[in-house]
């Protein structure tokens, strides 16, 4: 344990020295000022201008859906890059044969950022939602998101070959977010196309208060880590 706790300060101390890798830590807080003070002064513009009620009201709850979202998946994008840069450097392997372990990479390296994030998404959560939120939802929402957000870091570690590589795909496995949006604006059994993304399940749980979506949430989100995992070890190791 003292082992994994010292590879966690390793991890820190190489996210303090690396400038773009340090500037996406707040990034979440960024954009949760911009959806907490940016999205309902737009809502008020657009409100005027085109003599409507309501514009993006509708849509707060997708944006709170979001934030949720936020800072699991950047957080869980900072692993990606610094497990590249390890490989890069065979640091990966070489921990692993120390009294760390695999395990222990692991859990510095993967485990600890995503709950750390849990923790950031909440208090984010508990400050710039743009609708009410129990704080069991709220703790709902984030486990979620940390679940969901693990296998992207993962899927950019298996794919890319370096850094660059690794931005560039985390582009595209941002992709997996996708699925929050489709329970707003489909209702017909088209919606379903999209059952193979953990978000869409997510986003049933608080659109529809469908409970039972947390099953296949969370299921989905498993199989997806259960099916890189070998690969993501082999590749570490």
């Amino acid at each position: 344990m003292r082992a994994t706790a010292r590879s966690f300060q390793m991890f820190i101390r190489q996210i303090r020295s690396d400038s773009m890798l340090y500037l996406f830590c707040f990034l979440p807080f960024v954009v949760a000022a911009v959806f907490r003070f940016g999205i309902p002064f737009l809502e008020t513009q657009l409100c005027a201008v085109f003599g409507k009620p309501a514009i993006l009201a509708d849509y707060y709850l997708l944006f709170d859906l979001f934030l949720a979202v936020f800072a699991p998946y950047f957080l869980v994008f900072i692993s990606a890059m610094v497990m590249l840069t390890e490989i890069d450097e065979r640091t990966a392997a070489y921990l692993a044969v120390t009294p760390i372990q695999r395990r222990g990479y692991l859990l510095s390296r993967l485990l600890y950022p995503a709950v750390f994030s849990m923790f950031i998404s909440a208090g984010l959560m508990l400050c710039c939602t743009l609708t009410p939120w129990t704080p069991l939802h709220i703790l709902l929402v984030c486990l979620l998101s940390v679940v969901l957000c693990i296998p992207v870091a993962m899927l950019v570690v298996v794919f890319s070959h370096n850094r660059v590589e690794g931005m560039a795909l985390a582009k595209l496995a941002g992709l997996v977010l996708f699925g929050l949006p489709v329970p707003f604006f489909l209702t017909t059994n088209d919606q379903y196309l999209f059952a193979w993304l953990p978000s869409y399940w997510m986003a049933r749980v608080f659109v529809r208060a469908d409970y039972l979506a947390i099953l296949p949430a969370l299921l989905i989100s498993f199989a997806w880590i259960w099916v890189q995992y070998r690969r993501f070890s082999a590749k570490l190791l």
